[in-house]
């Protein structure tokens, strides 16, 4: 199973300006060529020194090691972050 992307991003509006919290689907590519969607809900929240934390809980179960998936989901979200796409 791989990550393919993470789609329909939405942030949930929340007076904390050091954190942001959002839900999406994020799609993966199973070894048969079929997709994988589930939907998730994950946080982005900057720490006093600055580094970023980032944090999922998957909404809909996955049937798959979540080590692996949570490696890659954390990967993209904060590549994303970094282009600006997390508004």
């Amino acid at each position: 199973m791989k990550l393919t992307e993470i789609v329909d991003i939405v942030k949930k509006e929340i007076p904390l300006h050091y954190r942001n919290e959002y839900t999406a689907s994020a799609v993966f590519d199973l070894s048969e060529g079929k997709t994988l969607s589930r939907r998730i809900e994950f946080i982005v929240e900057m720490s006093p020194i600055g580094s970023k934390d980032i944090r999922i809980n998957f909404v809909d179960p996955i049937d798959y090691p979540l080590v692996p998936v949570l490696k890659s989901l954390k990967d993209e979200i904060y590549q994303l972050d970094r282009k600006g796409s997390l508004l």
